[in-house]
């Protein structure tokens, strides 16, 4: 996995969250719901791979509708789950740390 505008990339096993590899890249990323959708604070932009990642059920989706600058590739990243292809991901200005 790729993440931009970062550029470090990582490793993970498949069925991991895409949150825990986002940390693993030391780019931090801190929602403060605690994974469970409802802070928004783990938004990402999927720019390549996403049909790979799991399917977007409907408390990320409902999140996502109700937040402002989300588009048809975001993905919150506690809640979507890799699958074996490689992705290309990049965190919102307001995620970085």
């Amino acid at each position: 996995m790729t993440v931009l505008p970062s550029g470090k990339t990582v490793e993970i096993s498949s069925g991991s969250r895409l949150l825990d590899a986002v940390l693993l890249t030391g780019d931090a990323i801190v929602p403060r719901c605690g994974g469970h959708a409802r802070c928004g604070e783990c938004h990402v932009l999927v720019l390549n791979g996403g049909r790979s990642l799991s399917k977007i059920r409907s408390d990320e989706r409902e999140k996502l509708e109700n937040m402002r600058g989300t588009e048809t590739l975001s993905r919150l990243s506690c809640q979507a789950v890799l699958g074996s292809r490689e992705i290309t991901i990049e965190l919102k200005p307001k995620n970085r740390g």
